[in-house]
């Protein structure tokens, strides 16, 4: 059996996966990336990089790459949660940075691959783990080869593909789902950002402009409520949004893509990172899409990672990666106690 031996072995082509794989390339560490075939195409959502996370980018050299795949800049969000007034969120006020970017997430993908010398990753349909070996079994089409490294990295998602084959499980907060879908956009009077959020009995929805003709529209609810059962279906949607102030407005008649489903849920790793392996991005710690922290938790969690994994490969202990561990777990733990208080919110406007 041929094989490849790497300093670093990352499972998973998303913007976690690739933000590290460019951070260590730079750094001069050897890494070899897996991705995956892509098995159907990818529903395009409006995702937000808000102006807290370019200051990052910017450090991390990043930035240009982020702002050359913005759909636009956005200047702020409006939202009806637990008020009967719309707040108004203008990112004027943030320095040094004052606006966001709504990214095309698959035009990004693509210039972070461009970064990448071709060499160091493969797109591969299928992998397993060998535990007896420390090495991933990679069934190449050309030829399978066993992949060896220091450390190994799940960037797969919520997937958790590499943490599920070591055996390590995950603590579920919530069971919260997302159903989205791309409407004609319509522009609402009240409304000047390109973001909207509004909270409504047993859920919540939000509309963000994706371009100047379509309007991405998702609702979340947990999974198996009353709410959750309706939302599969988009003619249901009006009844749903029947007693919202605004969101309803955004409905249109025509539909221009079915209702996609996807976890929206609150899930962190019950391990983060072992002696020779890490989690980052979703994989690690996946929040509700309100925080709008998923990009901004991608690129966080790979510059944390490429800085614990160059100190433990200069190290003969595993000692960074556990603070990389500890680091990731206060996060989220802050996190839980901030998403408490927002859902808080929405319980009391549902009683008043």
């Amino acid at each position: 059996m041929a094989s490849i031996h790497s300093d670093v072995a990352i499972v998973g082509g998303g913007i976690a996966g690739l933000c590290l794989s460019v951070l260590l390339q730079r750094k001069g560490i050897e890494y070899f990336l897996l991705t995956r075939e892509m098995q159907q195409k990818v529903m395009a959502l409006a995702e937000t990089l808000p102006p807290s996370a370019l200051a990052m980018i910017q450090q991390l050299g990043l930035r240009e790459v982020f702002e050359e795949s913005a759909l636009e800049k956005t200047l702020g969000y409006h939202s009806l949660w637990g008020s009967s007034q719309v707040q108004d969120i203008n990112f004027y006020f943030q320095h040094p940075y004052n606006y966001g970017l709504k990214l095309d997430k698959q035009l990004l993908l693509h210039k972070l691959e461009g970064c990448l010398d071709s060499h160091r990753s493969l797109q591969c349909k299928d992998w397993s783990w060998k535990e007896e070996d420390r090495c991933i079994r990679v069934n190449s089409v050309e030829k399978p080869f066993d992949l060896y490294g220091q450390i190994f990295v799940d960037a797969t998602g919520r997937k958790k593909a590499l943490l599920r084959r070591l055996g390590i499980g995950s603590t579920v907060y919530d069971q919260q789902i997302a159903f989205s879908c791309h409407l004609p956009r319509i522009r609402h009077p009240k409304i000047k950002h390109g973001v909207f959020t509004e909270a409504f009995e047993g859920g919540w929805g939000i509309v963000s402009s994706l371009d100047q003709r379509t309007n991405v529209m998702t609702l979340y609810a947990e999974k198996g409520s009353p709410q959750s059962l309706k939302m599969r279906e988009y003619d249901h949607w009006q009844t749903l949004l029947s007693e919202t102030q605004i969101l309803q407005a955004f409905l249109a008649g025509e539909v221009w893509s079915p209702v996609f489903v996807s976890a929206a849920n609150s899930i962190c790793s019950n391990e983060i990172a072992g002696s020779d392996w890490l989690a980052l991005g979703d994989a690690a710690i996946a929040f509700d899409p309100l925080s709008s922290h998923g990009i901004t938790n991608a690129v966080y969690t790979a510059w944390q990672a490429a800085e614990a994994i160059e100190e433990r490969l200069g190290s003969d202990s595993d000692f960074a990666l556990g603070v990389y561990s500890e680091k990731l777990r206060k996060i989220f733990g802050a996190y839980l106690a901030t998403r408490q208080r927002f859902h808080n919110n929405l319980v009391w406007k549902s009683m008043n």
